[in-house]
């Protein structure tokens, strides 16, 4: 019941159109990815781990605060803002849960709605980073998640309904697929393209109708069968991604 009415309020007041446009990516825009492959994935908004774009679609774009010494290149004001991306993983920002609240309110300074930190590991073992951050009285909004936990459907609606329980909060899932992309260098068939295709549509269909999830936005792993893209074209997983009603 906390998500369903933390989910109803914050989408009330979404700027987007009544039925709430949810489909996005992660548009990696330092590796030469621009509004082509924005066009040909059929979404309605991306982000691009940064705080600014330059796509000409900026009501589109989601700006990120990559770390708490990137919230002072965030725009003057947002409608929405991504927090800290992986501050658990010493491979991308990487803070303390008191320093990250520290930082905390400049952030919130630039935007009505407040994503928080994406963790890299489970957001709800114990003693997570989340957790004590939003302990110590972070503000946040919903809850941003990334998921790489193989084809089963079933087990992300699984993970992400608990999450909306256990946070009282709605989600974004900013990173979904089946491998990341360390995962996908390292055994890039491990999942058949059939089996790609059916978890896009099952995870997808489930989400476009759940009050608990308001956004998600496809990791393209450059590799493999999570891949989007290969030689500028789509992917058969680029071609599922993109058959997904926006």
């Amino acid at each position: 019941m906390a998500c369903l009415l933390a989910a109803g309020l914050a989408l009330a007041s979404d700027p987007l159109p009544p039925a709430p446009r949810k489909k996005g990516i992660g548009l990696a825009e330092s590796n030469g990815l621009g509004l082509p492959e924005f066009s040909a994935l059929n979404v309605d908004w991306y982000y691009n781990w940064g705080a600014s774009s330059t796509l000409p679609i900026g009501y589109k774009f989601v700006p990120m605060a990559f770390s708490p010494q990137r919230v002072a290149d965030l725009p003057a004001y947002s409608r929405y803002v991504l927090g800290f991306n992986e501050p658990d993983n010493d491979q991308q920002a990487l803070v303390k849960p008191k320093v990250a609240f520290q930082a905390w309110p400049a952030l919130t300074g630039k935007a009505d709605v407040i994503g928080s930190p994406a963790l890299a590991k489970n957001p709800l073992s114990a003693g997570n980073w989340l957790a004590s951050f939003l302990g110590l009285g972070a503000r946040v909004d919903f809850i941003a998640v990334h998921w790489y936990k193989g084809i089963e459907a079933r087990k992300l609606i699984n993970d992400v309904q608990a999450i909306c329980t256990d946070y009282g909060k709605p989600v974004w899932l900013t990173e979904f697929a089946p491998q990341t992309a360390a995962q996908a260098r390292a055994q890039p068939q491990k999942y058949s393209q059939t089996q790609v295709a059916q978890f896009i549509q099952e995870s997808t269909a489930w989400m476009a109708t759940s009050d608990c999830v308001q956004r998600y936005a496809w990791h393209d792993a450059k590799t493999g069968t999570s891949a989007l893209f290969e030689n500028g074209r789509l992917t058969a997983t680029g071609q599922a991604y993109a058959a997904v009603p926006p």
